[in-house]
């Protein structure tokens, strides 16, 4: 959906007032669910949220919490069908209370956007596919980290689901000292198949709603993808950026995770975007020999887009 707005402009031709208007097309961000347990890794996440309200105009947040943990992790399987969970109203209570807090707070922020609170007894994937199907989900936020240990060692649980289910634009937001706009932006992507997944209208959306610098960095999976081997999906890739006028990266090397901190570094980028795919090298960040050290160091959140 988009607004249109009449701009007016106004000019003085011979002594006579001449009114000329021009239609202009505004876009929005539609709909935002944010994830959110209450925990410190929720908060910073929250934390990021407010501050892209300010960057944007955003018309509908979804501040949404799961209660399903509280069936000890059952699933239906087959004709077993897991026991009603049982939530003390008290519980309830308390949660209602938080997501007011949480809801008055991004309104004082953003007045205009459309905030609902919603918690149930689902799964956060059941809850999160009862959603889409009422409406659609532009982008997910959540913390990266655990709560288990304050998100010191690990990727949280439900965050790890999201990433595998890969059915949202997802917003991970690692515990940071300061939250800043998103401005300076690494698409980080493997070239083999991008024509396939490259989201390049998101992409242009996301230019047009906050004005980013785009740095777009090659990562070669295996440290072996040679230029020469992948012409084709690079002559695509400078065929749908290069009127974004992005910097130009690549980089190879097993250890790309820390390539890519350093280079987040070095460039003073605010967000890390990535196109994943199932094979891809976004998917080995999760690996277990990898998700703690990612967990650990980074610094700035990671938007994955889907295709």
């Amino acid at each position: 959906m988009c607004i249109i707005f009449l701009i007016f402009k106004l000019k003085i031709r011979f002594g006579c007032l001449v009114i000329e208007y021009t239609l202009q097309e505004i876009t929005i961000m539609e709909t935002i669910v944010f994830l959110t347990d209450f925990s410190v890794p929720a908060r910073h996440a929250f934390d990021q949220l407010l501050t892209l309200a300010k960057q944007t105009a955003i018309k509908k947040v979804i501040i949404y919490h799961s209660l399903g943990y509280l069936n000890g992790g059952f699933y239906y399987v087959g004709e077993f069908i897991p026991p009603p969970i049982l939530v003390d109203e008290t519980d309830i209570a308390a949660v209602d209370s938080k997501m007011l807090l949480l809801k008055q707070e991004l309104l004082n922020v953003s007045p205009a956007t459309n905030v609902h609170t919603r918690h149930d007894s689902f799964t956060v994937l059941d809850g999160m596919e009862r959603i889409s199907e009422e409406r659609h989900v532009d982008l997910v936020i959540a913390g990266m980290r655990g709560n288990d240990d304050n998100g010191k060692n690990s990727i949280g649980t439900i965050t790890n689901e999201l990433i595998q289910a890969h059915l949202y634009n997802l917003l991970l937001v690692p515990d940071m000292d300061k939250v800043h706009i998103f401005k300076n932006v690494i698409l980080a992507v493997d070239l083999m198949h991008l024509d396939e997944r490259l989201p390049v209208k998101t992409i242009f959306h996301l230019q047009e709603l906050l004005s980013l610098r785009w740095y777009v960095v090659n990562v070669s999976v295996q440290g072996k993808h040679k230029a020469a081997d992948l012409i084709e999906e690079q002559s695509f890739l400078h065929a749908s950026l290069d009127s974004l006028e992005p910097t130009y990266s690549y980089l190879e090397g097993e250890d790309f995770v820390e390539k890519l901190n350093v280079y987040v570094q070095e460039h003073n980028i605010h967000v890390l975007i990535t196109v994943p795919r199932k094979l891809g090298f976004i998917a080995s960040f999760f690996q277990k020999s990898a998700s703690k050290k990612l967990a650990v160091n980074a610094k700035v959140p990671i938007l994955m887009l889907v295709s």
